[in-house]
């Protein structure tokens, strides 16, 4: 099954492909544009990158993305990515689906994070086999636990570094 764009009032969030995960993985920037797909000169983040080989991996072993990678977060002011948002894999047996997500640091403060987390929420609530949604993130990154927060997720634990959440799908607002 083809995944669609998810449309907000300011974003388009991208599926990643094969195609897009080979190209960045190449660093082949020009082609990049080629197809459409205009960047910042910060994204692919650090932490994008280090989870490039992983996705790539797993999208050579199916025919289309399934939606558990992640998606590139487009503006659409300027059609640039800004960032990109997406899973840890697809839902366990449990149905659990953990989250990450990450903007370039001129996107920072502006509703970007939130609007993208509130779009991949709703995506994910019409999926089956979903029932609850984990996240965690540095326990001094205050942005990302509002945004955490502000979705409705619910803080279970916390070391030195992290803070870990996770809610019913259900709760979650969108």
């Amino acid at each position: 099954m083809i995944i669609q764009n998810i449309i907000t009032d300011r974003l388009i969030l991208i599926p990643v492909t094969l195609q897009i995960t080979t190209l960045l993985l190449s660093n082949n920037l020009t082609e990049i544009e080629n197809i459409g797909i205009r960047m910042s000169e910060h994204w692919p983040t650090p932490d994008t990158k280090d989870i490039l080989p992983i996705v790539h991996e797993t999208l050579k072993r199916q025919d289309y993305p399934s939606g558990f990678e992640f998606w590139m977060i487009q503006c659409k002011e300027n059609n640039m990515v800004i960032g990109d948002i997406g899973f840890h894999g697809k839902p366990d047996e449990n149905g659990e689906v953990e989250i990450g997500f990450g903007l370039v640091s001129e996107a920072w403060n502006k509703g970007y994070g939130f609007e993208a987390l509130k779009g991949i929420v709703k995506w994910t609530k019409m999926q089956e086999g979903v029932k609850t949604l984990k996240a965690d993130c540095l326990i001094d990154n205050l942005a990302s636990i509002r945004i955490l927060e502000k979705i409705g997720l619910k803080e279970v634990y916390r070391n030195d570094d992290y803070i870990f959440w996770k809610s019913n799908i259900e709760d979650l607002l969108v």
